[in-house]
């Protein structure tokens, strides 16, 4: 019985290793360029591009000919008689059509003005696939933001369970330490309580740790398009912490208000609304079309089609004159001209959203640089605090409470680094977003 167990156990543990997955090591330009080929908002975007181009097509078909062809039979169940008398004074019936009556007809409608509308319909689709694209690049932008972040996010709650599990390492070691020297009555019991409440406080910290570990992991791999139980490694670059080449205030506003997605979108939203005014007026204009008709009839009492042919061709050109339509294009004129003006003012506070944007961005990016210099300070008088207090307490002339004291600081001061480094990582990433430029 026993050794069948053990043979299932270890059929068990094959079969798992078969479909174990293989762990996917991942930098952050692996992640940036998976998630612009898997996640859903940059994808929902592509679409937004081809429903712009399908615009464009339905817009070019107002300029073009249309061909219309159709075909009809009529199958007369019962002719139509007429009565009239003869000279002999005698009542006489005819009957007048055929059993049978084929149709066929082909028409072109070719629209040769149209007050402006129809070329000005074409120029807002290519505009309306410009503003799309421009969609698109800035979704692009959210996606690779947003992918840093989630990116070093994980970075950031590996390092703070890195750091806790430091701290339980180094408060085992005092414990047993304060234990042996209580076994030799060289300590009371007050210090072992104090270094082992010190020891199990950190306890909830690292089981937390690993669940945010955990959450933060399926966060990204739900972004990228992974599945969660995917494992996931993730490389952690040298990266240049120094700001020597990040640009000035002044170059990262004119790059923003230059090249943000935002920005370009607004520009031809406003052209956008300024042509459709044109639409608009060109209720006002006539409508002229050059029409030409084919027509073919055949009828007959036998089902043929060779009998008694007819056949007509028609060519001229329509003129429609709008001249009333109960104010109803004067008011399509104004709603429009107010959609422009919007348009305009919608422009103009973007643009100082966009200033201020790009100011707090710059901001929050030098003080996390401040910060990212103050840890690594902070870190190194840490760990000389630390290496003091050990030594104190090693010769007898320090208590166990500057240790623990030390130990705690030292603690704060490695998470209070990474959270700077995280917190500079992402304020570098913001203003790479809100400036658009790259090359810091």
């Amino acid at each position: 019985m026993n050794r069948l167990i053990l043979i299932l156990f270890i059929v068990v543990i094959l079969v798992s290793n078969l479909f174990a997955q293989e762990p996917v090591n991942l930098t952050i330009a692996d992640a940036r360029q998976r998630a612009l080929s898997f996640n859903r908002s940059y994808l929902a975007a592509k679409e937004e591009v081809d429903k712009a181009q399908a615009e464009v097509i339905k817009a070019r078909a107002g300029a073009l000919p249309m061909i219309t062809a159709g075909g009809s039979y009529t199958r007369n169940l019962s002719l139509r008689s007429f009565f009239f008398e003869n000279d002999q004074g005698e009542s006489v019936e005819l009957q007048f059509g055929f059993k049978n009556n084929f149709g066929a007809s082909i028409s072109i409608r070719q629209p040769l003005y149209q007050g402006g509308k129809v070329f000005t319909a074409l120029a807002i689709a290519k505009l309306y696939k410009k503003y799309a694209l421009a969609g698109l690049e800035q979704a692009a932008d959210n996606v690779i933001y947003n992918v840093d972040v989630l990116f070093y996010n994980v970075i950031l709650q590996r390092a703070r369970l890195d750091v806790l599990q430091k701290a339980l390492e180094a408060n085992s070691y005092n414990l047993e330490v304060v234990e042996k020297k209580y076994n030799q009555g060289l300590v009371s019991q007050y210090e072992v309580l104090r270094a082992r409440v010190e020891k199990n406080n950190l306890l909830p910290g690292v089981l937390r740790g690993q669940s945010d570990i955990n959450l933060a992991e399926k966060r990204l791999k739900s972004f990228l398009g992974y599945s969660l139980e995917t494992p996931l490694t993730l490389i952690e670059e040298v990266e240049d912490t120094s700001l020597v080449a990040i640009p000035s205030l002044e170059e990262c506003i004119d790059s923003a208000l230059a090249h943000r997605p935002e920005m370009i979108q607004a520009d031809y939203y406003c052209d956008i609304t300024h042509k459709a005014i044109k639409i608009a007026k060109g209720a006002y204009y006539p409508s002229l079309d050059a029409v030409s008709t084919y027509e073919w009839q055949s009828q007959s009492d036998a089902f043929t089609l060779s009998d008694n042919i007819s056949k007509s061709f028609t060519a001229g050109i329509t003129l429609s004159l709008p001249i009333f339509l109960g104010g109803s294009r004067s008011g399509e004129v104004q709603e429009r001209k107010v959609a422009y003006n919007q348009a305009q003012l919608q422009m103009k506070q973007l643009e100082d959203n966009i200033r201020l944007e790009v100011e707090e961005a710059y901001d929050n990016l030098l003080q996390a640089k401040k910060a990212l210099d103050i840890q690594g300070t902070n870190i190194a008088e840490a760990e000389e605090g630390l290496n003091i207090a050990n030594l104190r307490y090693k010769s007898g002339v320090g208590t166990l409470l500057e240790v623990l004291s030390a130990q705690v600081a030292l603690t704060s001061a490695r998470k209070a680094q990474v959270e700077a480094m995280y917190g500079f990582r992402e304020a570098r990433s913001r203003l790479r977003k809100v400036s658009t430029i790259t090359g810091f």
